[in-house]
């Protein structure tokens, strides 16, 4: 930095970001940096700006530091040995540390998930974790950091509630942005435990893991029971909506399990937590005595339907066995099926607990296959019936995991395609499988202090949708409120502006002068309307935009009352806010050209897919790739930068690849004990399955073959011309050239050309557009798809034709 100033600017820049750690680096830089003359002359201005910016711990680091250099150590620095520490006072120093984190949360971070809690909690998190090896200090710890924990989120679904009721909306839909709100908190402590499970290779290492989850996670739970929601209590909500937070209790330890319970009480939801819940988890408790190493619970999922829990452990990297062990809990015995037991059984289940009625029992008894698995709980729960199935549950988990997992396994062939652990069609279950997207926060930071409408698209399954709900939280001084117009109830209400809309639509009358101001805040979780300014992304904008022009069609009139008020309301809005359209083409804002006020703001920007440079071994995609595989296999650089060459970071595609990837190493008889994969196995992969006659017929691409099929077939209209368009230019140009994989700017012109008049589009705006959205990339030459392999399936591919 050029001057003090500067420097000091710039750290309170980096802490607001949450760059915590540059900051502090900045910091000390800055203190090592000056001689003491200028230190003293600027001492004022850094302590203020040190004060304001850190939180104490930090703070207290850095004014330590920078007394040291004025002024010499401190007598202190040298302690009499035979002086005993206080471990009292350095016990409360860390607690009211973290009760005061806490409260600045409260107070000035509410819900800002994936900034300020996230990067504070993983601190805590981290401290915590160190501090756990000592068993004595362990067994005062945790129990302050529950309560301390459970006060907080009391505090903060509380205000939460009392904000959202306080302006009008209704009781059930407060409801329901609490409950979003508690996903995401449940979502922090699973996030840091799941990038943690690889290192936790012993047994005391993953019980302290799994113990100060445990502790978070039932903290959580029981601060929301006690929260005050009008008609009901937290604890009613939560037996009312148990798929936002049933996927947490096989996360938890015995104790943990007994005190949930407490706090939310005996009913019959409960009564089947003690029956099945609780000996599943006291056998994981006691999994792993007298071993080396210890299988945890990795995955968890509440399928309500047939009221149970699915529960995958991960076992450790020292353990020669590496399979996902499975089992399933059955907490109502009246949903259980005899032909899901059956495909349990079949697809490898470790132990299937439950609550079975009378008829079910005598067939499980006379099929010896399923009495092997399926474990019958009593119908009332008692401390010997839990026992009994406690040990039963463990003797199959420990045949599981260690009895089947000798040395010999390593030396055998591989037979399980470790790719497919990866629950690419179960969304339930991506949370286990988070990456931090660092390139899309920075993305936002870019234009968080800016005003305007910011276009981000990019292809199908770039984890747009995501990284959108990802970014609900604020960032500096703007709050992000996220919403979508194709939701999948994965998330309560974030569908609720497109619903709006439509509503105004239908009924046809002319929306209020505030319509979308008082729909945005409508969309946020409580902190919009006493922000200064908002950042608000609506993904699969096109959606919106297209029901926008088929109104128009259906009534022309609907333009004077809602259609053209509305875009004019977005841009009154993005004159003092920032509005950010995700979506797949970057055109669907055209409509009502002749007086939409609204497209001569919007800016496109290109959309990060997952960031990686070469040779780096902890990109964001080199640890995607790593989640995809397990850690069972190591993973070359040069293999990561070839996968990243194909696929260019696109999440869906590349977790294809890498399970057709699989399927060649099995079909190589490759053994267990080599999956170090290299660039030559890259290489060797690339040469016999990266061809035209494999991924024309390989399922694994079946989804993006049909996704080329329908955009590049004739029965589209014209919301689709630049998708058709680009996909044809994919297309044409890998056809053209299947070894390079790209064309001439002059060719690509031709191409272009060849589409038709009918397109209406330039090639300069096509490739610019096309460009942005990770479609096609060029130099000042030569023009070739961005994600080589979906050019590969574009040129396989024919347009559907009608007949």
């Amino acid at each position: 930095m050029s001057t003090v100033d500067d420097a000091l600017r710039e750290i309170e820049v980096l802490c607001k970001a949450v760059k915590l750690d540059q900051a502090q680096d900045l910091a000390n830089g800055l203190i090592e940096g000056l001689p003491v003359h200028d230190l003293e002359a600027w001492e004022t201005p850094i302590r203020t700006v040190f004060t304001r910016a850190f939180l104490k711990k930090r703070r207290y680091a850095l004014l330590a530091r920078l007394d040291e250099k004025l002024h010499g150590p401190p007598p202190s620095a040298y302690p009499d040995p035979s002086v005993p520490e206080h471990a009292e006072d350095a016990e409360e120093d860390w607690l009211q540390e973290f009760l005061a984190a806490l409260q600045d949360l409260s107070d000035r971070h509410i819900f800002q998930w994936s900034t300020y809690y996230r990067n504070r909690l993983a601190e805590d998190f981290t401290s915590f974790l160190d501090r756990l090896a000592d068993p004595e200090e362990a067994r005062a710890l945790l129990p302050k950091i529950a309560l301390a924990l459970s006060g907080h989120a009391q505090d903060i679904f509380q205000k939460g509630f009392n904000y959202q009721f306080g302006q009008g909306e209704s009781e059930h839909y407060a409801l329901m942005k609490s409950l979003n709100g508690l996903q995401r908190f449940f979502d922090l402590p699973i996030e840091f435990y799941s990038t943690r499970l690889p290192a936790a290779v012993d047994l005391d290492a993953a019980r302290r893991l799994r113990t100060l989850n445990s502790c978070m996670l039932s903290a959580i739970v029981a601060g929301y029971a006690q929260v005050d929601f009008g008609s009901r209590t937290g604890r009613d909500v939560l037996l009312d909506n148990r798929r936002v937070w049933f996927h947490t209790l096989p996360f938890l330890v015995t104790d943990d399990v007994l005190l949930v319970q407490q706090k939310i009480g005996r009913n019959h939801v409960i009564h089947g937590l003690l029956s099945s819940l609780l000996p599943t988890v006291s056998a994981f408790d006691g999994l792993g005595d007298n071993r080396q190493h210890v299988p945890l619970p990795a995955l968890s999922q509440y399928a309500a339907a047939e009221q149970r829990l699915d529960i995958s452990l991960r076992p450790s990297t020292q353990s020669p066995y590496q399979q996902m062990i499975e089992v399933q809990c059955y907490l109502d015995g009246s949903y259980v099926d005899r032909r899901d037991l059956e495909e349990a059984h079949r697809r490898g289940v470790a132990a299937i607990v439950a609550p079975l009625p009378s008829d079910l029992r005598a067939f499980i008894e006379q099929d010896e296959r399923l009495r092997e698995t399926v474990i019958v709980v009593p119908g009332e729960p008692s401390s010997e019936s839990i026992a009994q199935t406690r040990d039963q549950v463990l003797q199959l988990l420990v045949a599981r995991s260690y009895r089947q997992g000798t040395a010999s396994v390593r030396n055998q062939r591989l037979q399980v395609n470790l790719a497919r652990d990866f629950p690419l069609e179960e969304p339930g279950k991506l949370r286990y499988y988070r990456v931090h997207r660092h390139s899309v926060h920075d993305l936002l930071r870019t234009f968080e202090s800016r005003n305007g409408v910011r276009l981000w698209c990019s292809v199908r399954r770039s984890g747009k949708t995501t990284a959108g709900f990802d970014l609900a939280s604020t960032t500096g001084d703007a709050v992000v409120v996220s919403q979508t117009c194709s939701s999948t109830g994965e998330l309560a209400n974030d569908g609720d502006c497109y619903e709006r809309i439509c509503d105004a639509l239908d009924e046809g009358r002319r929306i209020p002068g505030t319509f979308f101001a008082n729909l945005v805040n409508h969309c946020a979780d409580g902190a919009a309307a006493d922000s200064g300014r908002t950042v608000f992304v609506l993904d699969e904008y096109e959606t919106l935009f297209g029901v926008l022009g088929q109104a128009l069609r259906r009534d022309p009139g609907v333009r004077y009352t809602v259609v053209q008020p509305l875009l004019n309301q977005m841009v009154q809005f993005a004159r003092e806010n920032l509005l950010v359209f995700l979506g797949q083409q970057p055109d669907a804002h055209f409509i009502l050209m002749e007086q939409n006020q609204l497209s001569p703001y919007v800016r496109q920007d290109p959309f990060p897919l997952f960031a990686h440079e070469s040779d780096s071994e902890d990109s964001e995609f080199a640890r995607f790739m790593q989640k995809v595989l397990s850690q069972q296999v190591s993973l070359d650089v040069g293999f990561v930068d070839a996968v990243h060459a194909e696929t260019a970071g696109h999440p869906w595609l590349t977790v294809n690849l890498l399970r057709d990837f699989v399927d060649f190493l099995i079909k190589q008889e490759r053994r267990q004990s080599d999956l170090h994969l290299k660039q030559e196995d890259a290489n060797e992969f690339a040469e016999l399955r990266l061809r035209a006659s494999h991924i024309s017929r390989s399922r694994e691409y079946e989804f993006f073959r049909r996704a080329a099929s329908e955009a590049m077939g004739e029965r589209q209209g014209p919301d689709t011309v630049w998708l058709r368009s680009v996909y044809r230019c994919l297309s044409e140009i890998v056809r053209a050239s299947p070894e390079s994989m790209r064309c001439s700017m002059k060719d690509f012109t031709d191409i272009v050309t060849r589409l038709g008049p009918g397109t209406g589009i330039s090639p300069d705006r096509l490739l610019s557009s096309a460009t942005e959205s990770n479609f096609l990339n060029h130099d000042d030459e030569w023009v070739w798809p961005k994600i080589r392999l979906l050019g590969r399936i574009a040129a396989t591919t024919q347009g559907e034709v009608t007949a």
